[in-house]
């Protein structure tokens, strides 16, 4: 019996200390009300996927990290941390979180952060802390607390540009980044970024919405006006100096979609060039991959992404066993 009741003591205490640092899932409208809602692929079975619901009740959501997290996975597993972009948040990487880091299984452990005013269950930030410099170090600050190992950084639209600028300031945090569909060079129409600068401005969330929708967003109820800081380059990029790519001496896998609207994709809408796609080859175990889909690719070819996302992670691996038995020979 006294065992009995320290084993239950022992639980209660565990549960209770998960609560008290924001763990508990079913509080997190990221993963009530969008995780399977908008960012989860529809046709599962066909992206190779397991059912959302049996992968978002195991996600913990940590509201209490320097930025809010979403999580699964072992913590002595390698690490995949994901940083989103507009108009999304962590839950926008829920096919690449089910593939790598849900079930017994599981290879890795997944760590997806969610931008100042991007996560609908907090307050407003302070016009300060909406600048890039802020998000750098608070990223950094999350990446440390969460103690990860072996983290392949996983990047998308502000996140790839956020990400390009970390890889220089805290080259220690990651060792290989994967990269989805912003890199530098290319013409594209800007258009929209006035749109949402101007959202911002006028607190306007119609009109941010009315931009997310013609670009077809997988969460365009998400274009809040708050969201569209980074938008405000007078505000967000204060104190930000160059250069902008990344450096070239870590490995990195570029993945875009070659549509947009339905169409394909025209140089009006490409953020990068062929002076990218270059570079991202020159890069150690560099590698460009071109799909079906558009902006968000991920999300709409989850199965071919993860697919490349898991053969170019594992020929790494075999690279640098080669590369590290040459060594000791």
């Amino acid at each position: 019996m006294q065992l009995r009741l320290k084993e239950v003591l022992t639980f209660c205490l565990f549960f209770c200390a998960s609560a008290k640092t924001g763990q508990d899932s079913g509080q997190d409208s990221l993963l009530t009300d969008h995780f399977c809602q908008n960012y989860y692929p529809s046709d599962a079975v066909a992206q190779g996927l397991p059912p959302c619901a049996e992968v978002r009740s195991a996600v913990i959501s940590n509201m209490s990290r320097p930025l809010p997290t979403l999580e699964l996975g072992r913590p002595s597993a390698p690490a995949m941390f994901f940083v989103h972009g507009y108009p999304d948040s962590g839950a926008e990487f829920a096919a690449q979180v089910a593939k790598f880091c849900y079930g017994a299984k599981a290879k890795y452990r997944c760590v997806a952060v969610t931008l100042q005013n991007f996560h609908p269950d907090l307050p407003d930030a302070s016009l300060s802390e909406l600048n890039f410099k802020v998000t750098f170090d608070k990223i950094a600050a999350t990446m440390r607390e969460c103690k990860l190992k072996d983290t392949t950084f996983v990047i998308h639209d502000w996140g790839s540009f956020i990400g390009y600028r970390m890889l220089h300031l805290y080259p220690e945090l990651m060792q290989r980044t994967i990269s989805f569909d912003i890199g530098t060079g290319g013409h594209p129409n800007t258009t929209y970024q006035h749109v949402n600068a101007e959202a911002f401005l006028a607190k306007n969330s119609a009109l941010s919405m009315s931009s997310a929708r013609y670009w077809q967003a997988p969460c365009q109820e998400c274009a809040v006006w708050r969201s569209n800081w980074p938008y405000v380059f007078n505000m967000s990029m204060a104190g930000i100096a160059p250069p902008f790519g990344p450096p070239g001496d870590k490995p990195l896998l570029f993945v875009w979609g070659n549509m947009t609207r339905g169409k394909p994709r025209g140089a009006d809408s490409l953020f990068f060039d062929q002076k990218w796609l270059d570079f991202v080859r020159s890069c150690p175990h560099g590698r460009v991959v071109e799909g079906l889909g558009d902006h968000w690719i991920f999300i709409e070819s989850a199965k071919f992404v993860n697919e490349q996302i898991a053969a170019w992670l594992v020929n790494w691996h075999e690279v640098a066993l080669e590369s590290r038995a040459k060594r000791t020979k």
